[in-house]
């Protein structure tokens, strides 16, 4: 691309367009028509719960569970109560507009302080503009993986500012809501136990007290077991193709032959293994905080959609800002033809993924067909060969010493 694009701040104006048209089409929709394709409702309904008194999880045939029932932890039901009493279609809009507003504004402090090197105006707007389509669909149906996200964006650029209370604090925040973000908590931690390790356990310590203090103890104390005996049985890789988790188990079940849950548990573990190793490595190559940083969030988010728990189409919005980030540094610097061809069909299966489902009855066909784990492993590939070169380049990009960056 021309050195003249890097430097235009008009794609700044485009991206902050593309994403308020996106976004007044999306309160609109809301607005005219309330708890279609939205998943607010089961928040809504299990905030008024627990202002009650009442049942948080529903324990009824469990091995039915629905896919829309309400997973998270206590402490999310009672922060959410404030919504749950306002109009449905006020707390529509209102849920939406804060996982949008989270989720820009740790982009926005990401690209600026937490990526290896500065961005220009041009590639800082691509960035953006390639996280919109990625992202379209959780806003659209009220998903909290935008909140989730803008977290985790926010621990590792708290952590790379040495803003470890804030990192901890975010990483909590982000495990009290959806408990795999610990992937990421854990690889900081293990990278960076000094700094990160305790003040982790401290605030998620404090966060799965604090319901104590919001609630009857014993109705807490009964919540809290109702939501580990809901976890144990939600399990989905049982399910049909069309409905089940959508990780490494979908790729295998389709295209090779069905894991057991030992041998998926096994890779599981081997990859953990794996992940901490590749950041203890690097810590001890001597990386820059925020090179090592940026690769860390990359492969903790590969590590919660291909190998996690419980991963749904719409968690793989965890892995956008990271390709985005590494699909803009191919297209604006020299990079190898193979790395960037990897990148843009990652980028294209994910893309086709949101488009599927504009199309009544298409999105589940193609999603289970497994594009979505295969971008991710696309993407993983990318990043093991930067690791493995141990040279200046990592996850497809090209760092390019700059005396601001030097002392991150």
């Amino acid at each position: 691309m021309p050195p003249e694009w890097a430097r235009s701040v008009r794609w700044q104006r485009a991206a902050a367009v593309a994403w308020l048209a996106v976004l007044l089409v999306v309160v609109g929709r809301v607005l005219l028509r309330p708890g279609k394709q939205s998943v607010y409702p089961t928040y809504a309904r299990a905030a008024v719960c627990w202002r009650l008194g009442e049942p948080v999880y529903c324990l009824t045939d469990l091995d039915k569970v629905s896919c829309n029932a309400f997973r998270y932890s206590p402490l999310a039901a009672a922060v959410l109560v404030p919504l749950g009493l306002l109009p449905e279609r006020l707390g529509e809009v209102l849920w939406r507009l804060l996982n949008a507003g989270i989720l820009l504004g740790a982009v926005a402090w990401w690209t600026r302080a937490g990526l290896p090197r500065r961005l220009p105006p041009g590639p800082r707007a691509a960035v953006f503009l390639l996280l919109l389509p990625l992202a379209v669909g959780n806003l659209n149906n009220g998903q909290s993986n935008p909140l989730v996200l803008g977290l985790l964006l926010l621990t590792v650029t708290a952590a790379a500012r040495r803003r470890w209370n804030v990192a901890a604090l975010c990483t909590a925040l982000a495990c009290l809501f959806k408990i795999y973000p610990i992937a990421v908590g854990l690889l900081l931690a293990v990278t960076y136990p000094r700094h990160f390790a305790g003040r982790l356990f401290l605030f998620l310590a404090l966060g799965l007290g604090l319901p104590f203090l919001l609630q009857r103890p014993a109705y807490v104390a009964e919540q809290y077991a109702d939501w580990v005996c809901y976890l144990q049985r939600d399990n989905r890789h049982d399910w049909a193709a069309e409905l089940g988790y959508r990780d490494l188990t979908l790729l295998c079940r389709v295209y090779l032959a069905p894991l057991s849950a030992g041998a998926y548990t096994a890779i599981q573990l081997a990859t953990a293994a794996g992940a901490a190793g590749l950041c203890l490595a690097a810590r001890r190559a001597g990386w820059l905080r925020r090179r090592l940083l940026t690769g860390l969030l990359a492969l903790g988010c590969c590590w919660m959609t291909v190998f996690g728990a419980a991963t749904e189409s719409a968690t793989y919005l965890l892995l956008a800002p990271s390709l985005a980030w590494a699909l803009t540094e191919a297209l604006t610097v020299p990079a190898a033809r193979l790395r960037r061809g990897a990148l843009l069909g990652s980028y294209a299966l994910f893309l086709l993924t949101q488009l599927a489902c504009w199309f009544p009855g298409a999105a589940q066909r193609v999603q289970s067909l497994g594009p979505q784990p295969a971008a991710a492993l696309l993407l993983l590939a990318v990043l093991l060969a930067g690791w493995r070169r141990q040279g200046p380049e990592t996850l497809g990009m090209s760092y390019r010493a700059d005396p601001r960056t030097q002392s991150a």
